[in-house]
């Protein structure tokens, strides 16, 4: 029998599943909600092609860049629409030029998120927006190659290990494919954040979550949302719990805590992010940063010629040292949270409300800092907020 990567070291990337022409991995979720992939004996032939393609059993150098040109860019037209400055958006824009296909993480039906691939920027929005959580990649990637043997242009954005499986499951490479990895924290499952929500309903009283927004598409502003009967509502503290846990990396799969991918050289053409500390480390930024900035890595030549392609986008080279300083991820793992077993199994219990969870583990800190955040958010005045602060941090580091 082929032996897969541990449960400790497997992403769920698909790509052992996808390869497999006897069908005989499936993939199947953990008591977590982590899928796993598992292997029907009587289908299997031994071929050992799953092993092979493994990103984690069989490293492959990506012949990128350890030194990645580094920009600060926003696309003028798409800024307010994206989750920081539009990036994404920017290089979805040129894949539609060339008549190509973009795939990423949309959510579907009771918000289940998967990846899907769109073919116009009408569909585009439904992948936009940052979304905390483990995109069911399904057979993705099979509908990927197919386009590219068609001689069709293709996005891909995933975080690194789903751009590692696409990669190790087309075994070979392809001049019509760009792919741009996420700078991920972590990812939590999908059963976790369907029992967050359902904590929320019942803690909040309300009816059927239309939608979540995990961050404001015009700005930096840090407070979710849910869309109920068709209205937004901003949460806040306890109910915000899920985020909370997120950014205390108590709720991530267990490979995310030794991820293989948090490195330089990164694995995508281009890597994209948030720019945070931008012009606060280095040379000041001269320009208006609370609409949102995006941080884009050229990993390699390819992104390169991408990026020079880019139209109606403010596009500004910065230092990569600048870029490293608040973006840890982009060359570490997130720390394992010491009651990570313990918080994903209170939020997965139907009988602890959001209250108990974090009267145990102390997610929410409300320390001043916060308080200020929370209030200048509910009084719209958060953006004046941070302009203040980010003028004051670089005038300290000059």
């Amino acid at each position: 029998m082929p032996n897969l990567a541990n449960k400790k070291n497997c992403t769920g990337c698909t790509a052992c599943v996808n390869v497999c022409a006897h069908k005989a991995i499936v993939m199947y979720a953990d008591s977590e909600g982590f899928l796993y992939p598992t292997i029907n004996e009587s289908q299997c032939v031994q071929c050992g092609l799953c092993e092979q393609v493994c990103p984690v059993l069989t490293i492959t150098e990506s012949g990128n860049t350890d030194q990645p040109i580094v920009y600060a860019m926003w696309h003028k037209q798409d800024r307010v629409k994206s989750s920081s400055g539009g990036a994404f958006s920017a290089l979805a824009r040129l894949i539609f030029s060339k008549g190509g296909k973009v795939y990423g993480a949309a959510f579907g039906e009771n918000l289940a998120l998967q990846h899907i691939g769109v073919s116009s920027i009408e569909e585009l929005q439904k992948l936009r927006g940052s979304k905390y959580l483990q995109s069911n990649l399904g057979d993705i990637f099979k509908e990927v190659k197919k386009d590219l043997l068609e001689e069709r242009w293709v996005l891909f954005c995933g975080t690194p290990c789903q751009i590692a499986g696409l990669k190790s499951y087309l075994r070979k490479s392809y001049k019509n494919l760009l792919t741009a990895d996420l700078v991920c924290h972590g990812v939590p499952s999908q059963k976790i954040f369907d029992s967050y929500l359902k904590k929320v309903c019942k803690k909040m009283k309300i009816g059927t979550i239309q939608n979540y927004g995990f961050r404001k598409l015009d700005g930096w502003a840090i407070s979710p949302s849910i869309k109920v009967n068709g209205k937004d509502i901003s949460l806040y503290g306890i109910n915000s719990l899920y985020m909370e846990a997120f950014n205390k990396n108590a709720l991530f799969r267990e490979s995310c805590y030794n991820c293989k991918f948090a490195k330089l050289p990164r694995i995508g053409d281009c890597t994209i992010a948030d720019f945070w500390g931008l012009g606060r480390h280095s040379t000041p930024f001269n320009y208006d940063i609370m609409k949102g900035i995006s941080l884009i890595l050229v990993n390699n030549e390819k992104g390169e010629n991408a990026i020079n392609e880019i139209q109606n986008s403010v596009i500004v080279k910065r230092d990569l040292q600048e870029a490293l300083i608040e973006n840890h991820n982009i060359t570490c793992a997130s720390e394992r949270h010491p009651n990570r077993n313990e918080i994903i199994s209170s939020f997965l219990d139907e009988e602890k409300s959001l209250s108990d969870i974090n009267k145990k583990y102390h997610l929410v800190k409300l320390n001043f800092k916060i308080i200020v955040k929370i209030y200048a958010s509910k009084w719209g005045v958060f953006n004046i907020a941070k302009r203040i602060y980010n003028k004051y941090k670089s005038f300290k580091s000059l």
